[in-house]
């Protein structure tokens, strides 16, 4: 896996984690279409999932059975990180380490997007999958905040929590640029949403 575009930082602290999400291959990840009832963001599945949609491709990931270890991006901030071998493809979510901070309703807005694996602030997404199902090249997250460009957080709900960390399950739709690597004439538009369920600091 070439992973350039991503930072130092991360790219050390993931590769142990991208190693383990590749040998258990997204375990019980696949195509699910599945919609429920009681829904706080519409248009956004209850099921855990990640899902993308370029103009030549796409696919819904069920991440049901994923459990995500955050790591520290810094002080304050942890990120996911995981790569779905059904797809090929790899996203970077961060998000605040402190279970009190994120829980503020003030977080439900729209962030970001980052360059791949560059993300450096919570609530950031980044994102790398191949152009097209089997394809070799690889496309890539364009850094930028705008209409086109954006994650957008809609619902933060507690999950329980165990002696030291407390889980949340955070529901986001997402539209971002990116590009070929190494072939900037080649760039598309890419959107979906998502439903991680993850770890915070018990505070």
């Amino acid at each position: 896996m070439t992973c350039s575009p991503i930072k130092r930082r991360i790219t050390k602290a993931a590769v142990s984690a991208l190693s383990l999400f590749l040998v258990l291959g997204l375990h019980g990840c696949g195509d699910d279409e599945d919609e429920k009832d009681d829904n706080p963001a519409p248009g956004v599945s209850e099921s855990l999932h990640f899902n993308f949609k370029t103009p030549d491709w796409e696919r819904n990931i069920d991440c049901t059975h994923l459990d995500l270890p955050s790591n520290s991006l810094d002080a304050t901030t942890y990120y996911v990180s995981a790569t779905s071998a059904s797809t090929n493809s790899t996203f970077f979510f961060s998000f605040p380490q402190d279970s009190s901070a994120i829980v503020n309703p003030a977080n439900l807005k729209q962030y970001s997007i980052k360059a791949y694996g560059q993300n450096d602030a919570p609530f950031q997404l980044s994102l790398k999958l191949p152009l097209t199902e089997g394809n070799s090249k690889r496309l890539v997250s364009k850094a930028g905040q705008s209409a086109e460009s954006y994650n957008e957080i809609l619902a933060v709900k507690y999950d329980g929590h165990n002696a030291t960390e407390a889980f949340f399950k955070v529901k986001a739709k997402y539209q971002m640029k990116t590009v070929v690597v190494n072939d900037s004439s080649i760039q598309k538009t890419v959107s979906g949403t998502f439903h991680f369920r993850i770890r915070t600091t018990r505070k």
